[in-house]
């Protein structure tokens, strides 16, 4: 039996590492590495700005920062700026980043490198303009929304097709030297068909291309109450956030009006007697997201356990603090957990998992479901006891997801660290 965990352990491992050494792979990997410190800025301040110095923040009300902090708005401005300054452009440098690591083998030329960049940025954004600005001869308007955290994916996608073509054409001429005419064809060639690509979207389609696809996954799912409802929700939600989409799929109203009907029963009535006590946020949103989405937590307490990389632990430590307030940006990009094989594959089970041993206890009353609105920032282990009112069993309950989930993710982080050495050795 030991025999066989090795082996499949190695396989794991060469699979991992194989998985990395691909071209594409490889660019997206140094990609994410670049813009980490970006994220995890923009992830600070958004941290800062929403649970410090927001009225419904979490350290806002209980450290009663306003008695103490002076000119709040004008911080809560500046936080804000930051935060749409790094957060908010994180598909563009995605898409600049993976052309340019792309094209970097194939000429030692810097204009070619940064043209291949620049010509994948201006193609993201052929892609993201609201259509009446296009169809209708108004002044383009870009949707910025699109373009952030929730755009990495796009931007992975964007940032490939163009560093790939861009690739292929330098492949094809002189590599010793920097020919002006033949760099002017290439970019003139490529943003051409980008936007004639992304004039066909516009045309075709009333939504961005980054809305296309959080519908997809998004219809299947309207109110899951049922078991497999929220294990479904769970699993695509974390598949999309797996691919590079961040930031959780936005319930529908029904959710927000069975939580206003939940905290009314409550306040009216003794005891605890809920109309609606499994929902995406009594079930998912309180025991299944510790950390954000995957249980970052988990993961976080797991690299700390087992003997990370210097770059793991550099990375766990810096990320500690917007982790503990539900934030999970800065681990997804700097492990990264984004298109890691390894790491798909807890990042899907343990939540899963959670719900599962959760959905049971409320639905057999052995823990009260969450009623009370929780505050922006509320370390994720508090969730349930806050919600609840201070109930020690929902307190226990979240102690024992956050226990089960760091034991799933554990053999998985030394599988990586592993992986990871020996990429690092590799590249060393």
């Amino acid at each position: 039996m030991t025999d066989r965990t090795a082996r499949l352990g190695m396989w794991l491992v060469n699979g991992e590492v194989r998985f990395y050494r691909n071209r594409q792979i490889s660019a997206i990997r140094q990609a994410l590495r670049l813009i980490f410190p970006i994220i995890l800025l923009g992830s600070l301040a958004d941290f800062l700005e929403q649970s410090w110095l927001r009225t419904d923040g979490y350290y806002y009300q209980t450290l009663h920062v306003a008695r103490w902090l002076f000119q709040v708005k004008i911080l809560r401005q500046y936080l804000r700026l930051i935060s749409a300054g790094t957060l908010g452009l994180a598909g563009i440098l995605m898409a600049f980043a993976v052309s340019f690591y792309l094209v970097v083998p194939v000429t030692r030329h810097t204009t070619d490198r940064l043209m291949a960049g620049t010509i994948a940025v201006i193609s993201l954004k052929f892609f993201n303009v609201t259509r009446s600005s296009v169809l209708g001869g108004h002044a383009i308007k870009w949707v910025a929304t699109d373009l952030g955290i929730q755009g990495i994916l796009v931007g992975i996608l964007v940032g490939v097709l163009v560093g790939n073509g861009y690739r292929w054409a330098l492949s094809r001429r002189s590599p010793d030297l920097e020919q002006i005419p033949s760099t002017l064809v290439i970019t003139c060639t490529w943003l051409g068909v980008m936007a004639a690509l992304g004039l066909l979207w516009v045309s075709t389609q009333t939504v961005s291309l980054n809305s296309a696809f959080a519908s997809i996954i998004r219809w299947p799912f309207r109110l899951p109450h049922f078991i497999f409802g929220l294990l479904g929700y769970c699993v695509l939600n974390g598949a999309f956030e797996w691919l590079g989409v961040l930031g959780p799929l936005s319930a529908s109203s029904g959710q927000s009006i069975e939580s206003a009907q939940n905290l009314a029963a409550v306040l009216a009535h003794h005891g605890w007697q809920l109309p609606h006590p499994l929902t995406l946020h009594t079930v998912v949103g309180v025991y299944a997201n510790l950390g954000g989405t995957g249980m970052m937590l988990s993961l976080l307490l797991a690299l700390f356990l087992s003997r990370p990389t210097a770059w793991q632990q550099r990375i766990g430590w810096l990320s500690l603090v917007p982790t503990l307030g539900n934030f999970n940006a800065p681990m997804m990009v700097g492990l990264p957990v984004i298109l890691s094989p390894l790491l798909g594959i807890p990042f899907i089970l343990a939540p899963s998992a959670c719900i599962t041993l959760s959905w049971l206890c409320i639905r057999l009353k052995w823990v009260p479901a969450v009623a009370y609105p929780l505050l922006t920032g509320t370390p994720g282990p508090l969730q349930a006891y806050l919600g609840t009112g201070g109930n020690w069993t929902a307190l226990a309950l979240s102690l024992a997801d956050l226990i089960l989930s760091t034991a799933i993710y554990y053999p998985f982080v030394k599988l990586v660290q592993a992986a990871h050495r020996q990429l690092d050795g590799e590249v060393a």
